[in-house]
């Protein structure tokens, strides 16, 4: 398509030819193949050229306020007392901080630069990390990661509220209004608390082939956009002519948004004063770094239940073949160490089972309403990192031991047989395990569902969770077993 003023822009010129030619954000005639790749995009804001106008919050405010919250009021009291509520509908005018009405502010400092004050006027807004905690987190899939546009939206009509996104956030951006969204139509005084917002880079628009706003009205063209590449190769040619500094870059494991700044960000960390709704500049390390690391532990270990289980099929096969003497003189039927085996087996099961859907629990924004984080001893259940490293631990170990059992099942070692109700629990945790996978795989920066697919895979996991965790309970309580012993 012809690409035109309100189009993307920076076309197939490589990023040293833009250097060179002197960028404009709002370019015409430039190419369409770059605009039809679908290219992840992203943002170069260089900072020294803002003037501090605040033209750029005003299109922010024009061009997304159709999306504003409209609260439902009165707002409905919330359990258990204490639980406060956020509302902003009565402060829309605020604009030197992040809220659910203000998507983007404009923040001043000043630093020294060559023995003499500069001040610089720095526009605020969600960076877009290429792999966002917010989205990979959210337990309703109201978050996700546009890999085609390299930005990050919330859905308003799933998003419950719970403020998870903004906590994970490094910055902690998203903002929450009460009062408004789905929370009202299930159980708003025990679940929920309103709808979180934050810049998306205008992506209704960007549906239409338009900039974002911010882009679009800035008449120093304090903002570049285009292919993440490109971007990212102009942001480290211009930092390395002037001897600039660059913040994004690394930052959370990558964002999609450059900073270029005269002066070392270190600096302006110390100038910025981080609060409710104002980011800072300081380092932030790769938030899900960790969690990168046990998916690979959850890939290796269904191969170590495997191959554990063929070794001690292996060593009673042996065994079985001449019947062992102790020293006191007893038998030894290698089959009691098989049903011995299996007896551990299913307590461990069990008990890992449980902490599993103990940690999983953890990860839902109202297991913190409610002050289990409170209770001694449990105080760490109040990190979601916390929390969702031990349970991608402890599902790797259920992997492994799920395989282990199979494994010895079809070989015949185990006794213990499942009965009908085990067989049923056991479709249950395969669903489970399956939904579980998806949930993992979707947290890899290079596997992105659909917004809807993301939210069908999180309540189908949380749902056959919760059967798993009631049928179980049922099976206890009524004294029906899962097991027969075929010995």
């Amino acid at each position: 398509m012809a690409l035109t003023r309100r189009n993307f822009l920076v076309g197939a010129a490589s990023a040293a030819g833009i250097a060179a030619t002197g960028l404009d954000a709002r370019a015409e005639n430039k190419t369409a193949g770059a605009a039809d790749a679908q290219a992840e995009y992203a943002t170069l804001l260089d900072i020294e050229k803002c003037i501090g106008c605040g033209l750029c919050v005003e299109g922010c405010r024009e061009r997304n306020g159709h999306r504003y919250p409209e609260v439902k009021k009165p707002l409905p009291a919330m359990f258990p007392p204490g639980t406060k509520d956020e509302d902003w509908s009565a402060k829309r005018d605020v604009d030197d901080r992040l809220t659910p009405y203000n998507w983007l502010y404009i923040e001043s400092v000043t630093v020294q630069k060559d023995g003499a004050p500069l001040e610089l006027h720095i526009p605020r807004r969600c960076l877009h990390c290429t792999n966002p905690p917010c989205a990979n987190l959210c337990p309703w899939g109201a978050a996700s990661r546009q890999p085609e546009t390299g930005t990050v939206s919330i859905d308003s009509q799933t998003c419950l509220g719970g403020a998870k996104c903004r906590t994970v956030c490094p910055w902690h951006i998203p903002q929450r209004q009460s009062g408004v969204g789905l929370y009202l139509d299930l159980m708003p005084r025990f679940a929920g608390n309103g709808v979180m917002y934050k810049c998306d880079r205008c992506a209704d628009s960007f549906a239409h082939g338009e900039l974002p706003a911010c882009v679009e009205v800035c008449p120093q063209q304090v903002q570049t956009i285009g292919p993440r590449e490109e971007i990212l190769a102009l942001a480290r040619k211009l930092a390395q002519e002037r001897g600039a500094y660059l913040y994004g870059v690394t930052e959370n494991g990558g964002t999609n948004t450059f900073y270029l700044s005269p002066a070392p960000f270190t600096e302006l960390a110390q100038q910025v004063k981080p609060g409710p709704g104002k980011p800072t500049f300081a380092p932030v390390a790769n938030s899900m770094a960790q969690a990168d690391n046990l998916t690979r532990m959850l890939v290796t270990a269904p191969l170590v239940g495997v191959a554990g289980a063929l070794l001690s099929a292996a060593r009673q096969g042996q065994n079985t073949e001449q019947m062992q003497t102790r020293p006191h003189g007893a038998v030894h039927d290698p089959r009691v160490d098989a049903a011995l085996s299996g007896g551990l087996l299913k307590k461990l099961w069990v008990t890992v089972a449980l902490l599993l859907g103990f940690t999983g629990m953890m990860q839902l924004p109202v297991a913190s309403r409610y002050g289990i984080a409170r209770i001694p001893g449990l105080t760490w259940t109040g990190d979601f990192y916390i929390t969702l490293n031990i349970h991608y631990i402890l599902a790797a170990l259920l992997l492994a031991l799920g395989l282990y059992w199979l494994t010895l099942q079809i070989r015949g070692r185990l006794r213990g047989r499942l009965a009908f109700w085990g067989k049923m629990r056991l479709a249950v945790l395969g669903v489970v395990v399956l939904s579980g996978i998806g949930r993992v795989a979707k947290n890899l920066p290079s596997i992105t569902f659909s917004p809807g697919m993301t939210t069908f895979i999180d309540l189908v996991h949380l749902g056959f969770a919760v059967l798993l965790g009631v049928l179980c309970l049922w099976l206890w309580t009524t004294g029906r077993g899962a097991w027969r012993d075929d010995g």
